[in-house]
């Protein structure tokens, strides 16, 4: 009995993500030790060799993404993906997303770093991030759009990549995707990474040729990263080094914004959906415990007052995660409390519709629990 109230223990999860950066540290929870789900070292492997296999027809979804229009991707079937039967007996935990509908979960998204790689200085790239916005970026038809991580349009404006301007528009299906950090106070989106240039994909090429490309045709077209009346925002790409550690400690030091994170590349990593153990992510403050690495006190300055210690942090983030999710609970509670009275009324109101009650309760119920499946 014991052993299996400890696998239900352990088998319990809000999310089918491991080491999503929205919720406490994996090194402090209780699956971590049970090892219900491969660890990262293993779930990178497998997604490594899944992406060899990978078929997607990438050129539609820029169209999609570019045009905005979506009815013939579902015609196609999500884009025209092509995914191996195989792939829907494996571990979710270690497996390739499809990108979002419209322009919702079309970014890569980070785990926490919980155990250092043994390739770390080999095979892992490193960005240090500042403080901004994470968005997708589309320039097409004459114009610039940023897409935040939901899916919601926040801006539109000339710019001066590819398809982002109608005064140099060279050809209709001119298109540049980017995802960016957008840092209001600069008035600059800063470029993490590239998925399309002037028409051609780049999902599924390596990080390490991303990166090259987007560095060498941003340097080429130095009018980009400038503000101009054709180009509102400047886009200023990021700079990736190895991970060593003193190339992580002059990086860190050399920076000339304010650092909000670092993130961590694997070399060999397509640009996939959603969060991947490929990419993962520490706050500055967190260096010294995970990396063993010791920095100037002036980037410890944004380490919280109440911080003590890794564990505590994350302890407290879980707490403030598991009130959000109560507080969105009673809300919804609430709404389908309102939505059952307003039926019943209706129902009394209008006998011919009272059989009509009974469908419409049991299709709500329905709808609630498919909801339910997508947040798990």
């Amino acid at each position: 009995m014991e052993e299996l109230t400890a696998n239900l223990a352990a088998s319990f999860a809000v999310s089918n993500e491991p080491n999503t950066t929205a919720a406490s540290h994996p090194r402090f929870s209780q699956y971590k030790s049970k090892r219900f789900f491969l660890d990262q070292d293993e779930r990178r492997n497998k997604i490594l060799d899944q992406q060899k296999k990978r078929r997607y027809d990438f050129k539609n979804h820029i169209r999609c993404l570019a045009d905005d229009a979506w009815k013939k991707a579902q015609d196609d079937g999500e884009g025209g993906a092509k995914v191996e039967e195989e792939e829907e007996e494996m571990d979710t935990s270690a497996k390739i997303h499809k990108p979002g509908r419209y322009y919702k979960n079309q970014l890569m998204l980070s785990e926490w770093l919980v155990e250092v790689p043994s390739d770390f200085a080999e095979e892992w790239l490193m960005v240090i991030c500042p403080w901004g916005k994470r968005c997708l970026v589309v320039a097409s038809k004459g114009s610039t759009r940023a897409y935040a991580r939901n899916g919601y349009r926040i801006n539109t404006f000339p710019s001066l990549l590819s398809g982002g301007n109608r005064k140099k528009m060279q050809g209709s299906h001119e298109c540049t995707i980017l995802d960016c950090l957008y840092n209001e106070v600069a008035e600059t989106y800063y470029v993490l990474d590239v998925m399309c240039w002037k028409g051609h994909p780049f999902y599924d090429s390596e990080t390490e040729f991303r990166f090259y490309w987007l560095h060498s045709k941003l340097s080429e077209e130095p009018e980009v990263c400038e503000k101009s009346a054709l180009n509102r925002y400047k886009f200023v790409p990021l700079p990736s080094i190895a991970c060593t550690t003193e190339n992580i400690h002059s990086a860190l030091h050399a920076a000339q914004f304010e650092i909000d994170g670092l993130l961590f590349f694997h070399k060999r990593t397509h640009y996939t959906f959603g969060s991947t153990p490929l990419v993962v992510w520490l706050k500055p403050y967190m260096v010294p415990e995970i990396l063993q690495m010791k920095l100037e006190d002036k980037l410890m300055t944004q380490m919280p007052s109440e911080y003590k210690d890794y564990a505590t942090h994350m302890a407290s983030v879980k707490e403030m995660k598991e009130k959000h999710i109560a507080k969105n609970k009673e809300t919804s509670t609430h709404k389908n409390k309102k939505k059952k009275d307003f039926l019943m009324e209706t129902s009394s109101e209008n006998p011919e519709d009272e059989g009509n009650l009974a469908d419409n309760s049991e299709m709500n119920n329905s709808s609630q629990n498919a909801d339910c499946q997508n947040n798990v």
